[in-house]
């Protein structure tokens, strides 16, 4: 390291007292891709208005330690190889840091990977003196002070020639000669009133004949859109629209080879699309395939390419390829603003994506056989519920009428399906059903010679193969479905959807006495967007990925409830509308029974015209007539199965009606067992939870944890969400799958850090030979899931009970005034709110 750092120019060294130089820094790491130019082409650059407010971020990146990248080939949705004309930059990671806020001036250099280049930098100072710098590698950058003028800028090849001047206005870029016919070196100047806060130089060629292929300046208060065209079959538009930062949406197109759009970087709702001069829009493929397939739509039509940014990326470029009419976007690289790369996409109070709470693109932008099983929400901006996961849902413990719809019989034979197929063990026959689902996989060339099965589905075979009457081939075909359904959509920002989201035709609210989460379909609502199928599908895979994904506990609760409120639907649909709705309602079927299989637990239809139920429920299949029906008295039908505070005033409830903007973000309550807690020690027999009995015995005393039915709606003052401790592993469990040894290796000792139930606990035990304790109280299951907050409990609740805990430094200026006194009223209020205080930190 002091051999390196001697080695540096005098701009990238520190002084010896170790703070950073003002005039120069060392930029801090970012693993973000930034931006290479096109072939030398027809550029069409515009900017969307004259004067962009001040401000913005920078990304910056550590040049010190580059890594070379090899080229690749870029196939075409036809299966064909199509030549790569250019290549992503990836920049390494490396160390340094910067002087917070200290303005500096960027200069970026951005090559391909045939050779390595160096950036030469001369300027004068803020006393006069000349000084220079120069930095190696395949993408560099160097900061100079604000104060800097007379900038020079120059490029060589590392063991080559200098970097050559072109006639960038040529779409041939001929070398610029002078009058003897030599080439001239490319010097760039810029003077104090010429100087912009952000160059880019995208620098491409070989050794011998390198060149600046385009050159990019732009102010740091804007973000940069580059439609690169890798080949000249067509003339292609870029198609912008933002909302600005005073809340008007604006519109803005450009169309060439290469066209360059700068955004203000306050722009929001960013939404990009893609068209081809004279031809068609451009849509959109999976570029996760090697092949590049079409994604398609329920009706086999092309889905147009859109990209959505809740915040606009400070470089974005987008790789375009193929004909006028079926021309598509081969790349996508994004460079990410700094602070968003460190804290990741947010909802609210949640943890960083560092700690693998919330899911990012790059979750989902790998290969279809490695896409995440649960998921595929990005970019969350809303704030979750308070009680998206409190610690009656984390602990809840399913008895056999949860495991299994309608219980077991005296022999304990399950009398229907699983409900429960995660983090729990399988029969004997579930299990040969695996070991068949296996091989088939493994004789169709998936999944290798052991037959594995691909991540997205790893998850849910057993549901795959429980729904397919345990017909393999039927199982396999159902996996396409839900790689077409589901894995091509992916990921999903959530400000795709957020429209229709808030449009409150599909929404969860409340979970019933069995912590199963409560959907609603207002069919009166999806009226207006009942042609449209794509959106109705893709709103619903945004809404059931959330509730895998955040509201869900493997082994535990790993179901639904539906109520389907047909209120208004006569009035409100008119003939010419009855093949789109039932269209509709299709498409809506196709994901609840296919590609969210074996997830609902029971269908209640609410207000059905009495002649159209007769309809209905001739064409239920006789296996499903069990779970569907058609409630006559609304809230008597309801009460059994919710506490009064989970369901909205119209089904029997207390909590208000929601308008339609008023369901997203989804809602959740409190006490949704109605189980007020009791001085009497946990029971320590088994069962728990619903094992007391089958689903009709709702209304029945419940004891599990020491616990009593209660009507109150009191708040359990422990009713506070834990979501904030859990990352995505916690909420997909596994799948107990013993079919094989190499199966059972893949989850045997992972699932010993799972939270688990007394049964699986012990058939666990078994298997490893050791004793495993069951997860029954909040202490235990901080300790599995968040083992830092754990560690420092005790001292946290100690403090709790002196002054001293209301210290600076002591957690309280979490909470409000309010907020304080109501948790030192009682002492469990104390302890939740420690506890609470401790997740958030």
């Amino acid at each position: 390291h002091a051999a390196a750092r001697a080695a540096r120019p005098a701009c990238w060294r520190t002084p010896a007292g170790g703070d950073c130089d003002p005039a120069c820094a060392i930029p801090p790491t970012a693993p973000t891709p930034t931006l290479l130019s096109g072939r030398p082409g027809v550029k069409a650059s515009a900017k969307p208005h004259d004067s962009l407010p001040e401000g913005g971020s920078d990304v910056e990146v550590n040049p010190s330690s580059p890594r070379q990248r090899s080229c690749s080939r870029s196939p075409s949705p036809r299966g064909g190889t199509a030549q790569a004309v250019g290549h992503s930059l990836l920049p390494a990671p490396g160390r340094g840091r910067r002087c917070a806020g200290a303005p500096q001036i960027v200069f970026e250099m951005s090559c391909d990977y045939l050779c390595v280049r160096t950036m030469h930098i001369s300027y004068v100072d803020f006393s006069g003196r000349r000084q220079t710098c120069a930095q190696s590698g395949f993408n560099v950058k160097i900061f100079l002070p604000a104060s800097s003028r007379d900038v020079e800028v120059s490029f060589s090849v590392v063991g080559g020639n200098r970097v050559y001047k072109v006639d960038r206005s040529d779409r041939a870029a001929p070398w610029v000669r002078d009058a003897s016919g030599h080439c001239m070196p490319e010097t760039f100047v810029y003077t104090s009133d010429s100087m912009p806060q952000h160059v880019q130089y995208f620098v491409r060629g070989s050794s011998l004949h390198s060149w600046v292929a385009q050159v990019d300046e732009r102010q740091r208060s804007e973000s940069l859109l580059h439609l690169i065209s890798r080949d000249y079959n067509c003339v292609r538009s870029l198609n912008v629209a933002y909302t600005d930062l005073d809340g008007g949406r604006q519109q803005w197109s450009g169309s060439g080879y290469n066209v360059t759009c700068h955004l203000p970087s306050d722009a929001r709702d960013v939404e990009v699309t893609f068209s081809v001069v004279g031809g068609r829009k451009v849509c959109k493929v999976d570029r996760r395939e090697p092949a590049m397939p079409w994604v398609e739509d329920l009706d086999g039509h092309r889905l147009p390419e859109k990209f959505f940014y809740a915040k606009c990326p400070p470089c974005a470029q987008y790789d375009i390829r193929g004909p006028s009419l079926h021309a598509f976007i081969s790349h996508v690289f994004e460079q990410q603003d700094l602070a968003a790369a460190s804290s990741g996409s947010t909802m609210g109070s949640m943890p960083s994506t560092g700690s693998g709470i919330a899911d990012g693109r790059g979750d989902f932008g790998v290969a279809a056989e490695m896409v995440p099983a649960i998921g595929g929400g990005v970019e969350l901006q809303a704030p979750h519920s308070e009680f998206l996961l409190p610690k009656e849902v984390a602990l809840f413990e399913p008895g056999p009428a949860q495991l299994f719809f309608g219980g077991v019989d005296a022999e304990g034979k399950p009398k229907g399906p699983r409900q429960i197929f995660l983090n729990t063990p399988l029969s004997d026959t579930e299990t040969a059903a695996l070991a068949e689902l296996h091989r088939t996989l493994a004789k169709r060339g998936i999944g290798g010679e052991m037959g594995d099965f691909p991540r997205y589905m790893e998850l849910h075979a057993l549901r795959i193969l429980q729904t397919c009457k345990w017909n393999v081939n039927k199982s396999v075909e159902l996996m396409k479905t839900m790689v077409k359904e589901r894995v091509r959509r992916l990921p999903m920002a959530e400000a795709e959807v957020l429209p229709d989201l808030k449009k409150g035709f599909f929404y969860f609210h409340g979970r019933d006495r069995f912590c199963r989460p409560c959907f609603v379909i207002r069919l009166e609502r999806l009226i207006p967007m009942a042609s449209n199928k794509e959106r109705i599908v893709r709103c619903v895979i945004f809404t059931l990925e959330y509730a895998l994904r955040y509201v869900m506990v493997p082994g535990r609760v790993e179901n639904w409830v539906v109520l389907v409120d047909f209120a208004n639907i006569l009035s409100a649909v008119s003939p010419l509308q009855t093949g789109s709705l039932a269209s509709a309602a299709a498409a809506l079927g196709t994901a609840l029974e296919k590609v969210y299989c074996g997830r609902m637990s029971w269908l209640k239809i609410l207000n059905m015209p009495s002649f159209i139920g007769r309809a209905v429920n001739s064409v239920i299949p006789a296996e499903k007539k069990e779970k569907i029906s058609f409630p006559t008295d609304i809230a008597a039908e309801l009460a059994p199965h919710f506490e009064p505070n989970q369901l909205e005033q119209k089904y029997g409830g207390t909590a208000p009606d929601l308008e339609p903007h008023e369901t997203y973000p989804f809602r959740f309550f409190p006490n949704c067992r109605g189980l007020e807690e009791e001085a009497v020690p946990p029971s320590g027999g088994g069962g728990g939870g619903g094992s007391s009995a089958a689903e009709d015995g709702a209304g029945k005393e419940l004891s599990s944890f020491g616990l009593r039915r209660s009507h109150s709606t009191l708040r359990d003052p422990e009713a506070f969400s834990l979501h904030e401790s859990t990352s995505r592993a916690f909420h997909e469990g596994f799948l107990w799958d013993t079919s094989s040894e190499t199966s059972r290796a893949k989850w045997l000792e992972a699932a010993r850090e799972q939270s688990l139930t007394p049964e699986a606990a012990r058939w666990l035990g078994k298997e490893l030979g050791e004793g495993i304790e069951p997860c029954r109280d909040l202490e235990m299951w901080l300790e599995l899931i968040n083992p830092v907050a754990r560690r420092h409990s005790s001292q946290w609740l100690e403090e709790e009970t002196t002054p001293s805990a209301c210290s600076p430094g002591g957690g309280d200026e979490f909470l409000s005034n309010e907020q304080q006194d109501e948790e030192a009223s009682t002492p469990s209020a104390s302890t939740a709110g420690s506890v609470r205080r401790l997740i958030s930190i």
